[in-house]
């Protein structure tokens, strides 16, 4: 059965949805709602639900069930990493050049404190039952946005009777399989080289993620990038790159971001308590692949 595929420029990077011929109509249901989460939540977008939030820190403030979840979700991840996925890290992102303008220059005030903002109080506080956000920092979904946004369009999806699809948004990926189908297959990108490949697996019913600096780097040697170590609040030093699988791509969004700035070896011990499977390669090459991490590596 012949498959399509649609890409679009959406969530600062590019999409691709691949589906059935005689599911292509709903492309742009799919892409529409990959915008719709992009102007809710993006941190870049200055009238997004998010933007509206960090303007105003130290006091209670209305929000959307939506952002409500997700805010909690979020530090559901904080507590399981024991503090390495951190949504409260954008003042530190801005400071070192990741910035809104995405100007990848040093600000000299890094390292500042935000205005309203006080060491003892917790970044976030939720009201569930009044759907209230209090925000001491500001906060960015970079870390999990594009796995929450490919299972949304998965949910999507299968409301409508899709239940074969690929969504890769930007690295992140959402696959399922219909009987009918053969598994997705997904290349591994090597770490030095986007243009090679160092592995495969196959997906189904999975969700995969990626996190590697090597696109993104900027200072003097590339020492800057945007994983930061939520305990250091500096970019992570030591590793490569990290392969997550999980059952949704939130999960496996999020713990890869978390394992990554864990450090090699300090990563690899957090893994284990996460219900992930993981490939991890550090700065000097070395690789773990946890058992359960089904891929086929190339020579």
């Amino acid at each position: 059965m012949e498959i399509v595929a649609h890409t679009e420029d959406v969530l600062g990077t590019r999409v691709e949805i691949k589906l059935p011929s005689a599911a292509s109509s709903f492309f742009p249901l799919c892409f529409s709602e990959l915008r719709r989460i992009e102007n809710s939540f993006s941190r870049f977008l200055p009238n997004s639900e998010l933007s509206a939030l960090n303007k105003h820190l130290g006091v209670w403030q209305d929000a959307s069930a939506e952002m409500m979840q997700l805010v909690s979700r979020a530090e559901e991840f904080n507590v399981l990493t024991e503090g390495y996925f951190d949504i409260a890290l954008k003042e530190r992102l801005d400071a070192l050049g990741y910035d809104g303008a995405y100007s990848f220059r040093q600000k000299k005030e890094a390292g500042h404190e935000q205005q309203g903002q006080t060491n003892n109080s917790p970044a976030i506080q939720l009201d569930m039952a009044n759907k209230r956000i209090l925000l001491n920092k500001e906060i960015d979904f970079g870390g999990l946005g594009k796995g929450y946004a490919a299972d949304k369009v998965g949910c999507l999806l299968e409301d409508n009777g899709v239940s074969h699809y690929y969504i890769n948004a930007g690295g992140d990926i959402n696959a399922k399989r219909d009987k009918d189908y053969e598994p997705w297959t997904i290349l591994l990108e090597h770490p030095d080289d986007s243009e090679r490949a160092i592995g495969k697996i196959e997906l189904d019913n999975l969700a995969i993620a990626g996190s590697a600096p090597n696109r993104r780097r900027w200072g003097a040697g590339g020492q800057l990038h945007h994983l930061l170590n939520a305990k250091t609040k500096m970019p992570a030093q030591g590793v490569k790159a990290i392969f997550v699988t999980a059952k949704t791509g939130i999960e496996a969004d999020a713990y890869a971001t978390a394992v990554f700035t864990a450090g090699f070896e300090e990563g690899i011990s957090l893994s284990q308590k996460l219900p992930v499977e993981i490939l991890f390669i550090s700065g000097k090459d070395e690789m773990y692949q946890s058992r359960g991490f089904k891929a086929e590596m190339f020579d």
